[in-house]
C-alpha cells in the first residue's frame, strides 16, 4: 500500500531500490546454481574428482587464501541484496557502481568453459550490466520541502 504522503520521487526511489535488490538476488541465485552444477559436473567428468583431491581445480592451486578471497568476493553480491534496500541514495548508488565491476571480474574469473557455466555466466553478466545501467540512471530523490510531512 502506498503512503498518501509519499512523493512521486520517493515512490520511484523505492522501486529502484527494490529493482536493484531483486537483480542482485537473481545474480546470487544464478551463481549458486552454477556452483551446484559445477559440483555435479565434477562427479560425471572423468578425472575431475582426482584433480580436486590433489589440490587443484583445473590449473589453479586450491589454498586457504584463495578460498578466503573467493568468500570475500561472493559476499559482495550477497550484501548488495540487503544494502540496495536500506542505505541512503548516494552511498547506495556508489556501492552498486563499485560492486558491479568487482562481481563482473569474479564471474569472469570462474574460467569454466562448460556450456552450462557459460550460459549462466552470460545471464549473470547481463544482470550485472542491468544493475550498473539502473544505478547510473538513478537520480537523487527530491528533497522534502520545509514543513512537508516526512514518513
Amino acid at each position: 500500500m502506498t503512503n498518501p504522503n509519499s512523493t512521486a520521487g520517493e515512490i520511484s526511489d523505492g522501486r529502484i531500490r527494490i529493482k536493484l535488490a531483486t537483480l542482485w538476488l537473481l545474480v546470487m541465485l544464478n551463481m549458486i546454481y552454477a556452483d551446484i552444477l559445477a559440483f555435479v559436473s565434477a562427479f560425471i567428468t572423468p578425472g575431475v574428482i582426482e584433480t580436486l583431491m590433489s589440490g587443484y581445480s583445473g590449473s589453479v592451486k586450491l589454498s586457504q587464501p584463495l578460498l578466503l578471497v573467493s568468500a570475500i568476493l561472493i559476499e559482495i553480491p550477497i550484501m548488495m541484496i540487503f544494502l540496495s534496500q536500506f542505505i541512503g541514495y548516494r552511498i547506495n548508488r556508489l556501492c552498486n557502481l563499485v560492486a558491479v565491476p568487482l562481481t563482473f571480474v569474479f564471474v569472469l574469473g570462474g574460467v569454466e568453459t562448460d556450456p552450462f557455466y557459460l550460459f549462466l555466466a552470460a545471464i549473470q553478466l547481463s544482470l550485472l550490466l542491468t544493475i550498473a545501467w539502473t544505478a547510473i540512471r538513478w537520480h537523487a530523490p527530491a528533497a522534502h520541502p520545509i514543513g512537508s510531512p516526512i514518513n
